[in-house]
């Protein structure tokens, strides 16, 4: 999983870079047109915000000038489009009502002087100190373990939205028209799809931590509703849980959530009544986050036109982010479905299994993504981002480190299409396993070493249970952990084996429902090797040859097809030769390879 403060370290440096390297690389007079990919980078003001009364470290008269106008047109010039200012309300509303905008005036003009669009990154979630400092006024996020508040605001007081509303609307006040796309809050560290985490480097947060924060008034309150939205009647929610509560006015958050080294694993909750409760309030929790989301969504939406406003779900952390931190990336791509807008996630680095995790999910609910790092890429980390975010079907891209990075954005950007790669193979993705606090590791690091063998994607329960295992699509589903399946699912697998589709369990796990019940498949069921055995994939090799997306080959070089286009990336550190399209052809080590259409061969 990454850390935090590397990944602040690593994205101010590579930001400093940007602006050092766009002052001294002599870029090709032609200039480069990324519009098509919304070319953009970011992280202009965090000095301001550091400096401001919220900041990690408060100066007076502090200013941030923007970067140097040779810079900007630099970039402008090799295919920059967009790049990211950090506007944070309790910077720029430093007294009630006495807004000074004049530093965002600065960083507006210089960037549509250069040619740039002017992205507003918003950070909302932190209040001005002047509210902050009055209880009576806000509530601020509680933790579970100490009952004790950060510095975010609390995204179960309705008050909060409302502070959104007003930030908002002050913000299209003064600036209309000159803000070209905007980001609507969440309230990460990062203003992102996840719950109170500790970057003190940037903001001044005061009580924080990894950890459960529900332990406001106004967030039990939405957990003894949710639940009563849920099971209507308290008797039946009893006959769930195991326990005997007279009214759901008297439901709590899990008590081991006061434990201050708790972490979930399956074996915490050892009986059918204990997961199903756990199971209840994490899913709650999850949801609450991306309702606020949505909240935020449809107040940016009151002021902005959904053409211009994006939002930033968080990332995967390279898999699936830790349980604790809230961010169900498919949750983000089933929300924005209905409202026209751009989620941009983290993490984008190559990882295939969260790649794929979060683009069938947008590809699916039919969102547009743009997708982003979260540290800082050398060449061949970054030839192997553009190759899994066109496999997985980003449409727009970010990048910290745009001039580094130019010749390659020149090379390859092209693949970015919103298109995926074709493929008739899924990867399970155990969601309930993971909340019960499962490590999915070796579904991960299996899917990294399928990805070899064949193209593939990654169905969420989420999406499952939406519609997304059919059979018309995809002929063959591999399974590799699933120990534990709520039952709704297994309904799922059993609907797709009847229609045709084929289920592939990997070391044959024992399947069981949340209450125990054993699954038995139907037909269709093939079982391989566990991954543990250094055969499996060969095993598994001839059960998928000939379905589309399977190359069928353990060579290091990994293969999309997308319709008459194929493209492959050599992962290895030799060249290596193959034959793509009934033509030999060799890939240098950690480059990519795309064949001419076959209409012109």
């Amino acid at each position: 999983m990454i850390k935090l403060l590397p990944r602040l370290l690593s994205l101010l440096a590579a930001s400093a870079a940007a602006v050092a390297n766009a002052q001294t690389t002599t870029q090709d007079p032609k200039s480069f047109d990324g519009s098509p990919w919304n070319l953009s980078t970011g992280n202009l003001s965090v000095s301001f915000i550091q400096a401001s009364p919220i900041g990690s470290h408060p100066q007076e008269n502090f200013l941030e000038p923007p970067p140097p106008a040779d810079s900007l047109t630099t970039m402008k010039t090799a295919g920059l489009v967009a790049d990211e200012d950090y506007i944070a309300w309790g910077a720029v509303e430093r007294e009630p009502g006495e807004w000074d905008w004049s530093k965002h005036d600065a960083m507006e003009k210089a960037l549509h002087k250069a040619g740039l669009k002017y992205t507003a990154y918003c950070w909302v979630h932190f209040p001005p100190v002047w509210l902050r400092d009055k209880p009576a006024d806000r509530t601020l996020m509680r933790c579970m373990e100490h009952n004790e508040d950060t510095n975010y605001l609390s995204i179960f007081d309705p008050r909060t939205i409302e502070c959104y509303d007003h930030f908002y609307k002050n913000l299209h006040d003064h600036f209309g028209d000159r803000i070209d796309d905007v980001y609507a809050c969440i309230l990460g560290p990062y203003g992102e799809g996840n719950y109170p985490l500790e970057v003190p480097a940037w903001i001044d947060m005061g009580h924080c931590h990894e950890g459960y924060w529900c332990g406001d008034e106004y967030a039990t309150k939405a957990f003894q509703a949710a639940m009563e939205k849920k099971y209507g009647d308290v008797e039946k929610l009893g006959e769930a849980w195991g326990v005997a509560p007279n009214h759901f006015d008297e439901l709590r958050a899990p008590r081991q959530l006061s434990q201050e080294d708790f972490k979930p694993t399956p074996e915490a909750f050892p009986t059918p009544h204990q997961r199903r409760q756990w199971l209840d309030f994490i899913t709650w929790y999850h949801q609450a986050l991306i309702d606020f989301a949505e909240q935020s969504v449809k107040t940016t939406l009151k002021y902005f036109p959904a053409s211009k406003v994006r939002i930033k779900p968080g990332g995967s952390a390279g898999g699936v982010n830790p349980i604790a931190w809230g961010t169900y990336c498919p949750g983000y791509a089933r929300m924005a479905k209905n409202y026209g807008i751009t989620l941009q996630p983290a993490d984008c680095q190559g990882a295939v299994f969260a790649d794929k995790w979060m683009g069938t999910a947008y590809q699916f609910y039919d969102v547009k993504e743009s997708t982003e790092p979260a540290t800082a890429l050398d060449d061949k980390a970054f030839r192997r981002r553009i190759f899994s975010d066109a496999s997985a079907g980003a449409s727009q891209f970010f990048t910290y480190e745009f001039p580094q990075h130019a010749d390659d954005i020149h090379k390859h950007i092209q693949l970015i299409t919103g298109r995926p790669g074709d493929t008739q193979v899924a990867v399970y993705c155990p969601t309930t396993m993971y909340r019960l606090g499962a490590d999915l590791k070796p579904t991960i690091d299996a899917s990294t070493k399928l990805r070899d063998l064949c193209d593939f994607d990654v169905l969420d329960e989420a999406l499952i249970l939406d519609g997304a295992l059919n059979a018309r699509i995809y002929k063959t589903m591999i399974v590799i952990q699933a120990d534990i399946v709520d039952q709704p699912v297994f309904d799922k697998f059993t609907d797709f084996q009847r229609r045709g589709g084929t289920i592939i369990l990997v070391g044959d796990p024992a399947l069981k429902n949340v209450e125990d019940q054993t699954w038995l498949p139907t037909k269709n069921v093939q079982v391989v090797p566990d991954t543990t055995k250094s055969n499996w994939l060969e095993e598994l090799a001839p059960k998928i040859a000939g379905l589309t997306g399977v190359d069928g080959k353990l060579d290091g070089v990994w293969t999309t097809c997308r319709g008459k286009q194929t493209f492959a990336l050599n992962t290895g550190n030799k060249p290596a030769t193959v034959e793509i399209n009934g033509k030999s052809v060799t890939i240098e080590p950690n480059d990519i390879y795309v064949s001419p259409t076959r209409q012109n061969q």
